[in-house]
């Protein structure tokens, strides 16, 4: 009887130590993640901290090229017209109608085609009279214009284009305007320079610095409108010159390009 309760109690007693040791080794597992989840934790933040500086003194290099190509223009653009004035307005109109009427058909025996012809603007308006005795004013005439717009092809035909125009009655001149009429490939060019030009720059800013280029982050083209050359001339001026000797000389055609490395 003594010896089955002996052994009863170190049964209880062997299985209490048993609980005991599997309670502290639960414990030691669980500080055991707790201590490796918070050196994770740790190093994650180190390398936030050390990679931080880094890209905030990376250096950014922002260039711009500029290019310019020279090309002579083959067309351009005249603008002219006739200015008449009579009594009444149907009178105005008819002188204005006829001299502009004259003015195309002399510019078509040049071989203008009728396409590269064109109808600006018809203006009719009153001529007043001002009494200063009164302040009072009144309708003596009237007025009626017409402008013409003539495009040119044949760069060597715009001395007699205008010349024509003055014979036969145009007493308006507003401009003479040169252009190309192609301009893509003249600006392919100038952009291609522009990008070269670009990338020399980068080129000597990173080589003072100390620092190696890779490829630009961003390529912008520059919105850049190239104006062609107007040349004015004056009424009396054209009325004047009984043989026009036109100067076309050359446009630039100019491009920009922006490099972000």
């Amino acid at each position: 009887m003594f010896r089955k309760q002996c052994a009863k109690e170190f049964y209880y007693f062997y299985l209490g130590g048993i609980l005991v040791k599997t309670k502290r080794l639960k414990v030691m597992l669980i500080v055991i993640v707790l201590l490796f989840v918070s050196a994770f934790i740790f190093s994650l933040w180190r390398a936030e901290a050390s990679s931080a500086p880094a890209s905030q003194s990376k250096t950014e290099i922002n260039v711009k090229g500029v290019a310019s190509v020279f090309a002579e223009p083959d067309i351009a653009v005249v603008t002219f017209g006739v200015l008449s004035e009579d009594i009444s307005a149907d009178a105005a109109y008819s002188k204005t109608s006829s001299k502009i009427n004259k003015i195309i058909d002399a510019i078509k025996k040049l071989g203008i085609d009728s396409k590269d012809i064109k109808t600006l603007r018809i203006s009719v308006y009153p001529k007043y009279s001002y009494n200063k005795d009164n302040n009072t004013s009144k309708i003596v005439g009237f007025y009626a214009s017409t402008d013409l717009r003539i495009t040119v092809r044949n760069i060597f035909q715009v001395g007699k284009v205008i010349d024509s125009a003055f014979k036969n009655g145009a007493n308006i001149f507003s401009d003479l305007r040169f252009d190309i009429s192609n301009v893509a490939p003249y600006y392919n060019q100038a952009l291609a320079k522009a990008l070269e030009n670009a990338k020399e720059k980068a080129n000597v800013l990173a080589k003072g610095l100390g620092v190696s280029l890779g490829k630009p982050r961003i390529v912008n083209e520059n919105t850049y409108v190239n104006a062609p050359p107007i040349v004015y001339k004056t009424q009396e001026m054209a009325l004047s010159a009984s043989s026009s000797q036109v100067q076309a000389g050359t446009i630039e055609i100019k491009a920009e390009v922006t490099l972000i490395y």
